[in-house]
């Protein structure tokens, strides 16, 4: 099959198996993420191998690949005393989640037995065999499976193209203004389970007193999470290029979240496209959401030439970080 086919099927591949579950949250995932995740991991993980100088097919399949029994992760296992379960090597572990329907590849993971195998172990079985099925060689998808099985922590003197994949697997979702367009969803997801009876709902909040909710989390809760993230993640990575790209998203969400507290000072429930109602869109278009289609309708609609220059920017920046650019 020839390579851009092979991708395009491989896309389609992906689209159809993930439909398969439905919609609705897992952990700190809900279902259109997955998809969404994979194609920005992909963008990111081919530039940081371009950099690297590894080999960016199969950097490209590996990401295209690597979460493809991702859906099966269920909750996590937890303990007597409410604790996650975790293997010898630090892993959690999660329930089975089967979906309500199938298609050939879950029928293949069910006759390969992968069943309560961690993603990583499960994705790079089924990712080999899903190549071969297509006629990659035999080595490349030996390259492949090995790059997917150290995309959740790879191995001392582990190739190259698996710490391209484990540093844009990491980064897309912990980094940068894609991780923030998830945080906003995580944040909402939990707020009404973690509030206090008396307190009223977020979608009050955001209908009645944005600026109530809004004040603490651009203010407070944003600068901190991208703080822990510098500290905690970057020295994580495995390339050079990968901590490069990561330091260059962390700095920009700095001066991002400071322009957006300059801008909820002066902010007033009005059509102005600031970027305060950017982070307000994201929030109001939260069901089963899909972070490359919102901010698409916010380029290519919502966007007018009376909009702030820098509401432009801020925009075009998240469309350059989902497409993989630093």
């Amino acid at each position: 099959m020839e390579y851009q086919s092979l991708l395009q099927d491989l896309d389609q591949i992906l689209r159809e198996t993930f439909a398969l579950w439905d919609p609705g949250w897992v952990t700190f995932n809900w279902r259109a993420y997955t998809y969404d995740h994979t194609r920005r991991v992909t963008g990111l993980a081919t530039t940081l191998c371009r950099r690297e100088g590894g080999d960016v097919q199969v950097t490209e399949l590996a990401a295209l690949l690597h979460d493809i029994t991702k859906p099966y992760d269920g909750e996590y296992v937890v303990d007597a005393q409410g604790k996650r379960v975790v293997d010898e090597h630090g892993y959690w572990h999660n329930e089975v989640r089967r979906p309500p329907r199938s298609n050939a590849i879950t029928a293949l993971y069910d006759e390969l037995g992968l069943a309560g195998t961690l993603h990583n172990e499960s994705g790079a079985v089924l990712a080999e065999e899903i190549l071969r099925q297509r006629g990659v060689d035999a080595a490349t998808c030996a390259r492949v499976a090995e790059t997917i099985r150290h995309h959740l922590r790879p191995p001392d003197g582990a190739p190259v193209e698996s710490g391209c994949l484990y540093d844009a697997d990491t980064i897309d979702a912990n980094i940068g203004l894609p991780a923030f367009v998830r945080n906003i969803y995580i944040h909402l997801h939990y707020h009404d389970q973690r509030k206090a009876p008396e307190a009223p709902t977020i979608e009050s909040l955001l209908r009645e007193s944005p600026l109530e909710y809004l004040r603490p989390y651009i203010g407070e809760n944003l600068p901190q999470w991208n703080e822990g993230k510098r500290r905690d993640f970057i020295p994580r990575l495995q390339t050079e290029a990968g901590r490069d790209l990561a330091q260059a998203r962390v700095d920009r969400l700095a001066a991002t979240f400071a322009w957006l507290g300059q801008e909820l000072n002066a902010y007033a429930r009005r059509a102005d496209h600031t970027g305060v109602d950017v982070v307000l869109h994201y929030m109001t278009h939260c069901d089963d959401p899909s972070i490359a289609e919102e901010t698409s309708y916010l380029a290519e609609q919502w966007l007018n030439s009376e909009a702030d220059p820098r509401t432009h920017a801020f925009v075009q920046d998240i469309l350059r970080e989902i497409e993989g650019a630093a």
